[in-house]
């Protein structure tokens, strides 16, 4: 009958239907595991986490959700690593706590404020770091207005420019050099349209290059990428640059690296610079230029969705690569990096020993079931099932007496330079933090050019501007920078990279008295009158692997898993917080097959 049929229809299509869904399930799931490796422990496995910084308080957490053991131990007094704030009462400059309001919820961060002596921005990027400030309901990210930009392009050395027009000024000086190329139809009497299409043209073809050569990247640490691709950047990023016809970038890309302590352009490998200058950042610095052309222009707000959405289709269609919508491209944390890990420690009730002085680890390479054995200063061994070890791996040697050659081959070949931060006193600079200058972040781009300009003032930040909208020039507190490439000509204790403050307080155990003596030089030569330092932190900072060998990066990341360990932390990855925890996520990601997923996908794990 006709009811029949459609019964018998109804099944058939019904029996067809779950086929192809098992189908496709079961071999999503193949899929899935196959790309999925075995975690190289137990469950409820005991983790030794050697270096309670970002990385390794995130991964302590981390590891604890997934049911294990981990245990942090620290060699310091504090949490955090290069994360490290300091807090000054606006009134009196004394320091102080940012307290909670128990009924409200809301902390003071406008009278206590923080001010970063490590660890500072976040770019439109920066995703897991705002997870982590979301979930451990920490104040909101605001952004600082205004940047004072000191250069040759300036009236002189002691003037400066807004961001906008040292880009405008840059290009300009490349195109009269004949280093940019007019098309003919741009009309060259309008100097705005000359430049806009320089730097759109170069954005859109960087952003297609990246694409190219680094492709899609889930975490943030690129694939390894073929022999060809890789000899197309070897070179050093302003080589890449110019050689790629985008020297309209170098005004910008000369500050946004160098400024963050991750080498001038004129010499860092360009693998480097195509992993941190990433096309969702490009994306999202172009969507905040045009939301500030248009607001100059038509003198109104553009922070609604809206108009957020429109430029930031706008900007797509223009430069290709994509970011979410960008008001404004870097912010910062009214409570300061330094309360992120503390707070998550707290959360998780992590093991956490402080003051732990690790004389040597013996992870027993000859037995795959035997613990790894750590002994302390004093005589106590503990014992571990697994080792995460996130403290700089040059100088693993010291403690880790088991190396193999593969892993010593890697960590020989590691650089670091020295990122300087001073906390101080002084009165206002002119064109920069004067009461009647609207820019709280200077930059000095002529500073920030080769190994030449090590140790110069090349930027500096009035904390209490952003976070206090404080209007005084006279003892104003300020945090200034130096960069140092090459830091053991400059000073022999500098060599040393495996340095770190035991408390915001005492700082390092010893102080450069030739990075002071420089600072104080630079103060004179600007002519920063009434100059008291409070504080210096001459930080070993951004481990990396020179030209030749950033392969490693790779050959690394290959044998994680290996021996007992994973290596993590800014040796592996990048400096930034917010790469360290995408290698994180990158590594949990990978090692992501255990018996209880296992258990649960049943037959399809083969």
């Amino acid at each position: 009958s006709k009811q029949h049929y459609t019964t018998l229809t109804y099944y058939a299509l019904d029996s067809m239907v779950a086929v192809l869904v098992t189908y496709f399930l079961l071999s999503g799931l193949s899929r899935f595991t196959a790309a999925a490796e075995p975690r190289p422990f137990p469950e409820n496995a005991r983790i030794a986490v050697v270096g309670g910084g970002p990385s390794g308080v995130h991964m302590a957490a981390k590891l604890q959700e997934s049911g294990h053991n981990p245990t942090i131990l620290e060699k310091t007094s504090r949490l955090g690593g290069k994360s490290l704030t300091l807090y000054r009462d606006i009134n009196t400059n004394e320091p102080c706590v940012q307290e909670t309001d128990t009924f409200t919820g809301i902390t003071n961060t406008e009278t206590c404020i923080a001010h970063e002596m490590g660890t500072c921005f976040l770019h439109n990027g920066y995703g897991a770091v705002r997870d982590l400030v979301a979930e451990y309901n920490l104040t909101p990210e605001i952004s600082p207005e205004g940047r004072a930009m000191f250069s040759q392009y300036a009236e002189d050395e002691f003037h400066s420019q807004e961001m906008g027009d040292f880009i405008t000024s840059s290009i300009e000086a490349q195109v009269e050099a004949g280093l940019i190329k007019v098309p003919w139809w741009v009309p060259s009497f309008s100097s705005t349209i000359v430049v806009m299409n320089a730097l759109l043209d170069s954005v859109s073809t960087y952003n297609k290059l990246h694409a190219e050569l680094v492709g899609d990247v889930e975490f943030s640490m690129p694939d390894e990428p073929s022999p060809e691709k890789f000899a197309r950047m070897d070179m050093t990023f302003e080589e890449f640059l110019l050689q790629n016809d985008m020297v309209a970038l170098n005004g910008f890309l000369s500050f946004a690296h160098a400024a963050q302590g991750y080498g001038y352009i004129s010499s860092i490998p360009a693998f480097y610079g195509l992993w941190w200058v990433s096309p969702e950042l490009l994306n999202g610095y172009i969507q905040m230029s045009m939301h500030q052309q248009i607001e100059e222009i038509c003198s109104w707000s553009t922070d609604n969705w809206f108009m957020k959405e429109f430029v930031r289709q706008i900007t797509k269609m223009f430069v290709g690569g994509d970011a979410a919508q960008v008001y404004r491209t870097t912010t910062m944390l009214p409570e300061g990096y330094g309360k992120i890990w503390p707070k998550i420690a707290d959360a998780h009730s992590l093991d956490v020993r402080f003051n732990t002085d690790i004389v040597s680890i013996d992870r027993q390479l000859s037995d795959t079931s035997a613990p790894v054995l750590i002994t302390l200063a004093g005589g106590e061994v503990l014992e571990f099932d697994f080792l995460v070890y996130t403290a700089p791996h040059a100088h693993s040697h010291k403690i880790v007496k088991d190396l193999h050659s593969d892993e010593t081959t890697i960590f020989d070949s590691l650089e670091s330079f020295v990122l300087a931060t001073t906390i101080y006193k002084s009165d206002a600079v002119a064109h920069y933090s004067t009461t009647d200058n609207k820019s709280p972040i200077m930059y000095n781009v002529d500073k920030m050019v080769n190994v030449e300009n090590d140790g110069e003032w090349y930027a500096d930040r009035n904390d209490m501007a952003i976070f206090g909208r404080s209007k005084k020039d006279l003892e104003q507190i300020r945090v200034g920078y130096q960069f140092y490439e090459a830091p053991c000509s400059a000073d022999t204790s500098l060599c040393d990279s495996d340095r770190f403050p035991n408390s915001a307080e005492e700082g390092f155990q010893e102080d450069s008295e030739n990075v002071m003596e420089e600072f104080l030089a630079e103060m004179e030569r600007q002519k920063v009158e009434n100059v008291s330092v409070e504080q210096q932190f001459a930080w070993p900072y951004f481990h990396h692997f020179p030209a030749g060998s950033t392969d490693n990066v790779w050959r690394l990341y290959d044998m994680q898993g290996q021996r007992k360990t994973w290596w993590i932390g800014a040796s592996a990855s990048f400096e930034s917080v917010h790469d360290v925890l995408n290698y994180n996520l990158q590594l949990l990601d990978r090692f992501s097959y255990t018996e209880e997923t296992k258990n649960l996908r049943g037959a399809t794990i083969k």
